[in-house]
């Protein structure tokens, strides 16, 4: 069975899919770094724009929001200018569509949408679609579950996974998300200035919805905080739900290695086949060599075989590192085309399991296979290395640094010396949350600077306090962090 670990007690949020000792799905948070779509703000507008038919709103970030006149609700049944229905100092809930790039600020929609397991509710739009995957009769069953109780103002998207509920479920559901609605509706109203009510972050909230399904068996948090609000706010996975303050030791793959694996250039199968991912500017590159293929068949099938094991590994490193934009797999070459067209329609297959949109575009002429991956997040690779390096950033070492230091938090320890790269002590001082390490600890930790550490960070000494205190001298600069 497959269980969910995620961690979200250090700064660094971090979750795991695991089938037995199998990677599924990996995910990596930073606060720093987050995307702010599909967070809810109570805003409020600047400037209204005339010849652009838009308002500029304050969300409290640091450029304006940029709102079009058809993201407006009451102007999509009207055919005036936009100052027909908003004006300046004007509050509005907005949501954020598009993140701010470059010297342009965020895109927002006055038509929020508050998503859930089965539906995304949409307070403002009187209409109901349906995933493409839900036919016609499927989406109108769905929809006559919870249609008694909505209101002609409101409506949904339903989600795939509605197919798989249950009447009392999807009722719980639809009256849920109306009832979060309306206390965001009702806070939007204390607030004084630019807020935000709502943020829909990628851990923990959007991997419970997507992947709290009952194939998982348990739902494994770090922190009991966490696991509380998660009951509370998905109540058809609290018995999933629970809280060790021992996750390292119960996850069978640590976040190290996950990284360590998906920031790797080659990938060995059992087979023999080998994988070697390249990532350019423009686009990624995928490889596949056969020189230790084990197949043990004829050249024909080796070829096919390889390539068809290859696709199947292809999609889920994809998957794991979550690269996006264009993407090019060179297949063994295969003289036969039905060969080539099946190895397609098992990418196909592939691209159509993923749950961010993938397209598989076919085979050029030079026999390479092409795919576009929508862009959701920064992939794991750019996270944590250099440009065109493999090498973690100072960052990502401090992140570890934490992680390691919490690993040790019920042993009986009196103190810690670490010699970390000036880099890397810059890096923890600036990222990660010290109080909040403080609190878990309660115990000494020193940092000493060693320009010639070459791994980032070492963890020299652990133990007796008493010793530690006489060697903290003027020779060997040490800092007390905690």
């Amino acid at each position: 069975m497959k269980k969910l670990y995620i961690q979200t007690g250090t700064t660094e949020k971090t979750a795991l899919l695991m089938d037995g000792d199998h990677l599924e799905h990996f995910f990596i948070d930073r606060s720093d770094q987050a995307s702010l779509v599909g967070n809810i703000y109570a805003g409020r507008i600047r400037r209204v724009d005339h010849g652009l038919q838009a308002a500029f709103v304050d969300i409290g970030q640091k450029k304006l929001s940029f709102l079009p006149k058809k993201e407006i609700p009451a102007a999509r049944k009207g055919s005036g200018p936009i100052e027909h229905y908003v004006h300046e100092g004007m509050n509005m809930i907005v949501q954020v569509t598009k993140d701010a790039y470059d010297q342009k600020g965020s895109r927002v929609t006055a038509n929020v949408t508050v998503p859930g397991r089965y539906f995304i509710y949409m307070p403002y739009s009187s209409y109901w679609a349906a995933s493409k995957r839900i036919n016609q009769e499927e989406k109108l069953r769905v929809q006559s579950v919870v249609e008694g109780s909505s209101v002609p103002s409101e409506g949904a998207i339903i989600r795939t996974s509605a197919l798989q509920a249950d009447q009392e479920e999807l009722e719980k559901e639809w009256l849920r998300l109306r009832e979060k609605w309306e206390k965001l509706y009702h806070q939007a109203k204390s607030f004084k200035k630019p807020a935000l009510l709502f943020a829909d972050r990628e851990i923990p909230e959007r991997v419970i919805r997507k992947y709290a399904t009952p194939s998982v068996e348990e739902i494994i948090f770090d922190d009991i905080e966490a696991a509380r609000a998660i009951k509370q706010d998905y109540p058809y996975a609290a018995d999933q739900v629970r809280w060790t303050d021992n996750l390292d030791k119960e996850m069978p793959l640590s976040v190290h290695q996950a990284i360590n694996h998906l920031t790797q250039r080659a990938v060995r199968l059992t087979s023999g086949i080998e994988l070697i991912i390249e990532r350019t500017e423009a686009l990624t590159v995928i490889d596949v060599n056969t020189a230790k293929f084990k197949g043990g068949w004829t050249k024909e099938r080796t070829v096919l075989g390889a390539n068809i094991e290859a696709a199947r590994e292809a999609a889920r490193q994809i998957k794991l590192r979550n690269l996006s934009g264009m993407i090019l797999v060179d297949f063994i070459s295969m003289k036969n085309k039905q060969d080539e067209q099946r190895v397609l329609a098992e990418m196909k297959k592939q691209a159509k399991q993923d749950s961010v949109y993938c397209e598989v575009l076919g085979f050029t002429r030079l026999g390479i296979l092409e795919l576009t991956r929508k862009r959701e997040g920064m992939d794991v690779p750019s996270l944590v290395c250099e440009p065109q390096e493999i090498s973690w950033t100072p960052q990502a070492h401090a992140y570890q640094l934490e992680r390691e230091l919490c690993s040790y938090r019920k042993k009986d320890c009196e103190a810690f010396l670490v010699e970390v790269r000036p880099d890397v002590f810059d890096a923890f001082i600036n990222h990660v949350h010290i109080r909040n390490l403080s609190e878990r600890m309660k115990t000494p930790i020193y940092l000493k600077k060693n320009p010639l550490e070459t791994r980032g960070f070492v963890i020299k000494f652990i133990g007796d306090l008493k010793w530690l205190e006489r060697s903290h001298t003027t020779a060997i600069a040490i800092d007390k962090f905690i």
